[in-house]
């Protein structure tokens, strides 16, 4: 070989090396406790330094603190907690007024989170004054979307059921009031027997998409959709006693979204916008993704789920979505503010996303960290 080709082929082949090594390291590396902390903390600092324009006190950030709660319970790291206590302290503890509508209920579940660990009452009062009013009303669920001028002052859509149950239940918590519970049980089980179905074990995002199809012929489930129900199911059972009536109700819906999910998860780790129709939009979505990286990890976490089975899923989708945090810690391919499945790219960002990745992200920290203990 000559010299010239000989230096063209070393060259070729520390390129091609070069580019095995990123590839190999690519998903390889983030599966240890100090990674997954890394990244966490990426993810939460790179948010925080670049705020949305969308009120602290709606989903978008309520949605976001109640990851960054779990960041906060998982380091003790004090600027996490700080950054919570300030929305509160800045708005009195309070909510927004349309108070009926779930979405304004998203950011009571971090009051209530740091009422529980502080029992400080200003915390509390306020929410449970609104949760209170949602008890005293006589008019008859009606959880229709089409048509219905009420429909956002009920949970008629599947998004509602990460927004405002999970409050219920920590209101249960704070106050040891069973009616809290009762409340959100029965109206969980009005959406779910109207929104879930029984056959594919998913959510319609609402009643517009019953008979929808896509191009492929398919039916329209929405990731994050059903990642929000997920997430509100062990967000839930969190604060659900062993052997409250329906609790093997919530569990067994729980199960079969979690086996569903685990069935049409993506070669690369991640779930498509329109959960199944992959072809429909092929790019992995972040926000959808991450909810269920979270909900199916609390469940192996917590006995539910079987350890061997799942384990491959949420190792395999928190590699994916931690390669979608770029240098600066921003998390991209997440779905913009909407209601059904959409096209994504790799610079879209939002502030649910970043939450849902906390929330993944403290239970495969909590998995990983009781892993290396059992190994030891």
């Amino acid at each position: 070989m000559k010299i010239k080709e000989l230096s063209l082929f070393t060259a070729i082949l520390s390129i091609s090396l070069m580019l095995s090594s990123s590839t190999l390291a690519k998903g390889k590396n983030q599966t240890d406790t100090a990674s997954v902390l890394k990244k966490m903390h990426e993810v939460a600092d790179w948010q925080l330094a670049h705020p949305r324009n969308h009120s602290k006190l709606d989903w978008h950030y309520g949605a976001f603190y109640t990851g960054i709660w779990a960041l906060y319970e998982t380091t003790g790291e004090k600027r996490y907690e700080i950054a919570i206590r300030k929305v509160g302290r800045e708005n009195d503890w309070q909510l927004l007024n349309d108070y009926f509508m779930a979405d304004r209920l998203t950011i009571a579940q971090s009051y209530l989170d740091m009422y529980l660990k502080e029992k400080a009452p200003q915390m509390k009062y306020n929410v449970q004054w609104v949760l209170d009013q949602y008890l005293k009303r006589k008019a008859k669920a009606n959880v229709h979307w089409k048509g219905n001028p009420d429909r956002g002052k009920w949970w008629s859509w599947c998004d509602a059921l990460y927004m405002a149950p999970p409050v219920f239940a920590r209101m249960y918590a704070a106050t040891g009031d069973i009616k809290y519970l009762d409340y959100m049980n029965k109206h969980w089980w009005i959406t779910s027997d109207y929104l879930y179905d029984q056959n594919e074990h998913l959510f319609y995002r609402d009643d517009r998409f019953f008979d929808k199809r896509t191009e492929n012929g398919e039916k329209v489930f929405w990731s994050r959709g059903n990642g929000w129900v997920m997430g509100g199911l062990v967000r839930i059972l969190e604060y659900m006693p062993e052997d409250y009536p329906t609790r093997s109700k919530f569990i067994k819906q729980y199960k079969e979204m979690a086996q569903k999910i685990a069935s049409i998860q993506g070669d690369d780790g991640l779930w498509r916008s329109s959960l199944l129709d992959p072809e429909e939009y092929p790019v992995g979505e972040s926000s959808g993704s991450a909810f269920f990286c979270y909900a199916l990890t609390w469940g192996i976490n917590h006995g539910i789920l079987d350890k061997d089975k799942y384990r491959p899923v949420v190792m395999k989708a928190w590699n994916a979505l931690s390669d979608n945090v770029n240098d600066a810690g921003r998390l991209g391919y997440v779905q913009q503010v909407g209601d059904s499945p959409k096209a994504i790219t790799a610079d879209q960002s939002e502030v649910y996303g970043s939450g849902a990745y906390l929330l993944a992200g403290s239970e495969i920290y909590k998995f990983l960290k009781k892993e290396d203990s059992e190994t030891r």
